[in-house]
């Protein structure tokens, strides 16, 4: 199977300073400079110390490294034909060295046939991007004529040559070969040894020799550098139309399938080696992300296996992707990664699931980041106060250098986390720094610093004071108060607030209700002046067991709701608080005027009679029925029960009430005027 155009390419970028290297050398030799000797081998196996006499020698045999060794695999017939191959390899790159040059003449110097060595020789040769020119001689006297497939070989490692020598020899066979395939190999051959691909056409190949000197000179050497450039040059278009082409594909091929097959797609494409197709992936991913399309498990973990990637702007995204998508190990490979990542930007991103996921053993990660300028550092201590808040930022040489840290900086430049963490770690006094942005004339900071000392008692006046003036700090005092000043006095004080919108104020007042015992709810109530507030807050005791100060605090409910004209729900909160004791309390003077109020308003004046109210609660329950048609009998009923036994004021009210009760003289219907008779017609 041939290449692919890209790894053509690439072989053609590397192959430049090499052949520079091998070009230059014999030139150097022509004007007398001689070329330093040849190394002497260095891989010759050290000795060993032989098995003791008692145990067996068990060790595995090493593999082969000396010449000799090399060369003898390569002559066996019976070797395994990949094992041969390699040792081929070996033995051409060490060409240059005597040892080695010896055997491979020796090799090429015996039979040709078909398993030969000096086929497998000539096979590794035509694989070797340059074989050094030393070699060039034994391979230009095999006996070739008379057999097609050996000149074969022969046209394709002269290509590995990049000589005058060896382009003279191929361009011959290439023009005038008998055989067609002698003809092809070599004409490839010397595309690939000159980087010209010329049309096959007679005479070409001979003109462009001629043009390129008579020795392997500086000519020769232009030659090839502008041959292989131009080549190079065409490979990279074709490569870049190529992967255009690839991404194109795979985009169209990602719309196509159905939301739950693209997972698979999109990982392998993520971990995909070229670079247009791995972008596209990551493209792609955060395209589904941001319709909510679920993703399996095999995206996020190709996200970690690109944590490992050589270029730090993969890593960065692969980051953040694992971050987005929480996959099986994702918090342990990123707390992995951390600690040996030197980017900044990679790490950034590293932090950020830090912040997701803390963990321990963090400290000094985070701390060294932390310490640095930038995005690094504001991510730094953002999962140092996740640390904090979950309890793992436990080294104290860790806590104390970032208060120090913290310490330095200006209170109004920090973020969320920083001023939270200064809060936590710092004394008093930093909590005092923080305090003063309150009066910031930025909403943003205020806030921000609302929420960084909103766990400090002794901030919450503060907090306070500051929501009166801006009702943005609203959410943040009522938490506040919840969270320290949980009494009628933190209740009056959340009441006196003015929320963002009516909601967003009754539900923190349902909030903080909810978390008083009824006398204190009682309380707070009790200097209410709106009953529709009273009741809302009361009413929430009708579902409390029996506590100290519910009978009161339920008999305020009954009294909101008689406010409120809800006379039934009255008496049902008064019912809850016999059905809350087993015997039921002896009626206290409070419950039996509320009951005998509300038995009044319904027009239950027998029960109310069986009761005894006091005077005002009969008159309040009289009140209560002006307009209704039991009206009169309660006050028939009132007067005659408390004839003489009501006070100044008491007996002042009734006047007033009596006065409602005196229907008005009806006005009598206007009499109608007779309808003029049609027969009279006047005088």
């Amino acid at each position: 199977m041939p290449s692919p155009p890209w790894i053509t390419a690439r072989n053609a970028l590397f192959l430049v300073p090499i052949i520079l290297g091998g070009l230059i050398s014999p030139l150097c030799a022509q004007e007398g400079d001689q070329p330093p000797p040849p190394e002497q081998p260095q891989d010759q196996p050290a000795e060993q110390d032989p098995p003791a006499p008692d145990e067996p020698d068990e060790a595995p045999a090493q593999a082969p490294t000396t010449p000799a060794q090399l060369g003898a695999i390569v002559e066996d017939a019976e070797a395994d034909a990949q094992a041969r191959l390699d040792a081929a390899h070996a033995l051409i790159r060490r060409g240059a060295l005597r040892e080695s040059l010896v055997i491979v003449n020796a090799i090429l110097g015996r039979t040709t046939g078909q398993s030969s060595g000096a086929r497998v020789i000539l096979e590794a040769m035509g694989d070797e991007p340059v074989v050094p020119g030393e070699l060039w001689a034994p391979v230009a006297l095999l006996p070739v004529a008379d057999d097609a497939s050996l000149r074969v070989l022969v046209a394709t490692a002269a290509g590995s040559f990049r000589t005058r020598d060896a382009a003279a020899l191929l361009v011959e066979w290439g023009e005038r070969d008998p055989d067609p395939k002698v003809q092809r190999a070599a004409r490839a051959a010397l595309t690939r040894l000159s980087g010209r691909d010329l049309p096959p056409e007679p005479g070409v190949w001979d003109d462009w020799l001629a043009a390129q000197g008579t020795v392997d000179g500086l000519a020769w050497l232009r030659g090839l550098i502008q041959g292989l450039a131009s080549r190079t040059d065409a490979l990279s278009a074709r490569l870049s139309a190529a992967e255009r082409q690839l991404v194109e594909t795979n985009r169209r091929l990602h719309l196509a399938l159905p939301a739950e097959e693209r997972s698979a797609l999109l990982a392998s494409l993520l971990v995909d080696p070229i670079p247009r197709l791995r972008t596209l992936g990551f493209d792609l991913v955060d395209r589904e992300l941001a319709s909510s399309v679920q993703l399996d498990e095999s995206v996020g973990l190709a996200g970690i296996e690109l944590l490992d990637n050589d270029d730090p702007g993969v890593r960065q995204r692969a980051a953040l992707l694992v971050v987005r998508l929480a996959p099986e190990r994702g918090a342990q490979a990123i707390i992995e990664r951390l600690r040996r990542e030197t980017d900044a930007g990679v790490a950034e991103a590293l932090l950020r699931g830090v912040a997701r996921w803390p963990g321990e053993n963090c400290d000094s990660e985070v701390l060294r980041w932390a310490l640095t300028n930038g995005p690094t550092s504001d991510a730094a201590l953002d999962a140092a106060w996740s640390l904090q808040r979950s309890g793992m930022l436990t080294d104290e040489q860790a806590r104390s250098a970032l208060l120090d840290e913290l310490r330095k900086r200006e209170t109004g430049e920090m973020n969320a986390s920083p001023l939270r963490l200064l809060s936590a770690l710092g004394a008093q006094s930093d909590r005092a720094r923080i305090s003063a942005l309150l009066d910031s004339g930025d909403a943003g900071v205020r806030r921000r610093a609302a929420e960084a000392i909103i766990a400090d008692p002794e901030s919450l006046d503060a907090i306070i004071t500051a929501a009166q003036r801006d009702a943005g700090l609203y959410d943040l005092a009522s938490r506040a108060l919840g969270m320290h000043r949980r009494s009628a006095q933190g209740l009056a004080q959340l009441i006196a607030l003015t929320p963002p919108t009516p909601e967003a104020g009754a539900s923190a007042i349902d909030a903080m209700g909810a978390l008083l015992s009824p006398s204190e709810l009682l309380e707070a109530t009790s200097r209410l002046d709106d009953p529709a507030l009273r009741e809302r807050l009361l009413a929430r005791l009708l579902t409390e067991p029996k506590d100290p100060g519910l009978s009161e605090a339920l008999i305020a409910l009954a009294q909101a709701r008689l406010d409120l004209g809800r006379a039934g729900d009255a008496l049902a909160a008064l019912d809850h608080i016999a059905n809350t004791e087993t015997p039921p309390p002896p009626p206290t003077q409070p419950l039996l005027d509320a009951k005998t109020t509300a038995l009044l308003a319904l027009g239950r004046v027998d029960e109310a009679s069986e009761l005894g109210g006091s005077p005002d609660a009969w008159l309040r329950g009289l009140e209560l029925s002006i307009g209704a048609p039991h009206a009169p009998r309660v006050h028939e009923e009132l007067t005659t029960r408390f004839a003489g036994a009501l006070s100044d004021a008491q007996a002042a009210r009734l006047s007033a009430l009596r006065q409602l009760l005196t229907p008005a003289e009806p006005k009598p219907d206007p009499k109608p005027e007779p309808e003029p008779d049609p027969s009279d017609t006047g005088p």
